[in-house]
């Protein structure tokens, strides 16, 4: 009988053991998922939060503009006035054109309670914009405001957006700075720009410090438990030497799609006047697309964790991980002449994805890709199909997504 209750006792022991057990980085097991942060309240009717920077003034033309900005799959927009004045008639065209809004007036910094009480009983207040790219110096400043905000209005966020890694000191000492940001600004989300595709003497090319920021805010970020918002850039503009070309949709699509795959869960563009300038410009038909696309793969980012971020080709940028093993699931990778990918592993309660971004946005890649067992390729029109062994391409900084049997 002793060895009888043993036996029980080592049984019970065992699954305890296992029902605590950690699931292992980069592991199949789906025991122990949890939401890797909140976005509650950060997202538009369960949809990504999909952002124009200004460009739309307080006038006769501001309920046909949002309207414009609404058909093009934007669903916030982010600007600022003179006067709560006219900060609630944009709030009121924004509700009757089906949009939400970020918005400032000059009292929400110098008057900020008696402000916010006029602003935050509009349905289409999304939250209260407060500054953008601030100084390590402005930070007591910007903490003591949002602490007046939340002291009013708790159930919305404060926003915020950090500067670039090449324009806030050293490329390595930009994680100090966002983590001290961080530490002493109470933040619902992480917003930072880098547009990192730019010409100089007619030769397009990346920044090459632009991976190294994703990596940077994403692994903040995550420690921080919250989610990132990033950009795309949608009007052309000089600096010094260097130009910012108008986006092609090759462009924008390794923007938003490299940001997805690092975990992005909110989207911007700078700025609707690039989009929208009395109407459409050129690029807007192209945005209208990307957006679809966003929201398409939303079922399979929105709310997601990326556990890994890895690059595969001849090269990787500074900063970022060489995939060096097949993450579970893949047996093989390859690209024809080593161009470069993103792979990224990507976890969505109890299902697991692997994300491919081709880098090149100016030509295709084929992608000779394995698998160990069952897995799924998902297009961005919502697609199921049984992904077999062998040869895929991927267009111009687009997207391919498998997903792998748990």
């Amino acid at each position: 009988m002793k060895i009888n209750v043993s036996l029980m006792l080592c049984c019970v022991a065992a699954i305890l053991m296992a029902a605590c057990r950690k699931e292992p980085a980069g592991s199949g097991n789906l025991a122990t998922w949890e939401p890797p942060y909140s976005i509650e309240g950060l997202t538009v009717d369960g949809q990504f939060p999909i952002i124009a920077w200004t460009g739309i003034d307080c006038d006769q033309y501001t309920y046909s503009r949002l309207v414009a900005m609404k058909e093009c799959g934007i669903n916030v927009y982010l600007g600022w006035y003179d006067t709560v004045d006219q900060v609630m008639e944009t709030l009121g065209q924004a509700e009757k054109a089906g949009v939400k809004a970020i918005l400032k007036s000059d009292g929400l910094l110098s008057d900020t309670e008696n402000t916010v009480r006029r602003m935050m009983d509009s349905p289409a207040l999304f939250g209260y914009h407060i500054c953008d790219e601030p100084e390590v110096s402005d930070f007591g400043t910007i903490a003591d405001i949002i602490k007046k905000i939340k002291a009013v209005d708790s159930s919305r966020p404060c926003y915020v957006n950090l500067y670039p890694n090449w324009a806030w000191g050293s490329i390595d000492g930009y994680s100090a700075k966002v983590t001290s940001f961080l530490s002493a600004v109470p933040m619902s989300f992480v917003s930072f720009d880098h547009y990192p595709v730019i010409e100089n003497n007619g030769v397009s090319s990346l920044r090459p410090e632009w991976y190294k920021n994703l990596e940077d805010i994403r692994r903040i970020a995550r420690a921080k438990k919250l989610p990132v918002w990033a950009f795309a850039l949608a009007l052309s503009h000089r600096l010094g030497d260097i130009l910012y070309p108008v986006p092609a949709v090759e462009e924008l699509r390794l923007q938003m799609f490299s940001n997805l795959v690092y975990g992005a869960q909110g989207f911007q563009y700078f700025t609707f006047w690039g989009i929208y300038q009395n109407a459409p410009t050129q690029v807007y038909d192209r945005v209208k697309t990307v957006n679809r696309e966003l929201q398409a793969l939303s079922e399979y980012f929105l709310g997601a964790d990326v556990t890994d971020v890895w690059h595969l080709g001849e090269s990787i940028p500074y900063g970022t991980r060489m995939l060096k093993e097949m993450p579970d699931g893949i047996s093989k990778l390859e690209t024809d002449g080593g161009k470069g990918l993103i792979v990224s592993r990507v976890r969505k309660k109890d299902s697991i994805y692997i994300a491919i971004v081709n880098k090149d946005y100016q030509s295709s890649v084929s992608v000779n890709a394995g698998f160990t067992g069952k897995a799924w390729r998902l297009d961005k029109e919502g697609n199921k199909a049984v992904a077999e062994s062998g040869t895929y391409v991927i267009a111009a900084g687009d997207i391919l997504l498998f997903q792998i049997a748990g």
